[in-house]
C-alpha cells in the first residue's frame, strides 16, 4: 500500500508539474501574440496624411490597444518603483492580481448579477485607482508616477498615432475587395456573354445568307 500511495502521489505531482507548464506555454504563446500584435513589423507603422487622419487613427488605436497600453503604462510604474519603494511595489502587484481575478471573473460568469451589479467595473476602476494613489502617497512615491507618465505617455501618443490599422482590419478590406472583384468579373463576363449573343446570331445570318452572283 506504501508502495502505491508513493506511486499515486508522484503521479499527481507529475500531473500537476505537467498542467503548470502547459498553463505557461499558453500564457507565453498569449504574450507573444499580443506582442506581435501589438507592434508586429515596421512597416506596420507610419505617418498619417494629415492631422485629422492622425486623430482618428489615435482614438481607435486607443480603443483597440488600451489594456496594451495600460499594461504597459503599469510595467513603467512598478519598474520605477522597483529600486526604492518594494514595498509599494509588491503592494501593487497584489492589487493588480487582484483585479486581474476579477475580470476572470467577468469572464468565466459574464451573466452574474453580483458581479454586474454589486461590483460594477468603474466602481472596480474607481476602487483600483484609488487604492494606487493612496499607496503612493503613503509611500512618498508621486515623483515616481509622474516619472513613469513621462515615460509612457509619449510612447503611447506616438504608437497610436503611427500605427496602421490596415492588417488589424485587413480581412474584412480583402473580403470586400474580392466581392467587388467577383462583381467586376461576373459583370465583364456578361458583358463578353452578351456580345457573344450579339455577335453569333449576325455572323451565322451572314454565313447563311445566299452570296449574290457576281
Amino acid at each position: 500500500m506504501g508502495a502505491a500511495g508513493a506511486d499515486a502521489g508522484a503521479g499527481a505531482i507529475r500531473r500537476a508539474a505537467a498542467a503548470a507548464v502547459d498553463k505557461a506555454c499558453a500564457g507565453a504563446r498569449g504574450a507573444r501574440r499580443a506582442l506581435g500584435r501589438f507592434a508586429p513589423r515596421p512597416s506596420a507603422f507610419g505617418a498619417a496624411p494629415d492631422a485629422e487622419a492622425a486623430a482618428v487613427r489615435a482614438v481607435r488605436n486607443l480603443r483597440t490597444f488600451r489594456f496594451h497600453y495600460a499594461a504597459l503604462q503599469w510595467a513603467l510604474l512598478l519598474a520605477s518603483l522597483a529600486p526604492r519603494h518594494r514595498a509599494s511595489m509588491l503592494f501593487l502587484m497584489a492589487a493588480s492580481k487582484g483585479l486581474l481575478v476579477y475580470g476572470g471573473l467577468l469572464r468565466v460568469f459574464p451573466n452574474s448579477a453580483l458581479l454586474r451589479r454589486l461590483l460594477d467595473r468603474r466602481l472596480v476602476a474607481l476602487v483600483f485607482v484609488a487604492l494606487v494613489l493612496a499607496d503612493l502617497t503613503a509611500a512618498g512615491a508621486i515623483a515616481n508616477l509622474l516619472a513613469a507618465l513621462a515615460v509612457g505617455v509619449p510612447i503611447i501618443v506616438l504608437h497610436a498615432s503611427l500605427r496602421i490599422r490596415d492588417d488589424l482590419e485587413g480581412p474584412s478590406l480583402s473580403t470586400s475587395a474580392a466581392n467587388n472583384g467577383e462583381e467586376e468579373t461576373a459583370a465583364v463576363v456578361e458583358k463578353k456573354e452578351d456580345g457573344d449573343v450579339e455577335v453569333g446570331p449576325t455572323r451565322r445570318s451572314m454565313a447563311a445568307a445566299p452570296r449574290s452572283p457576281k
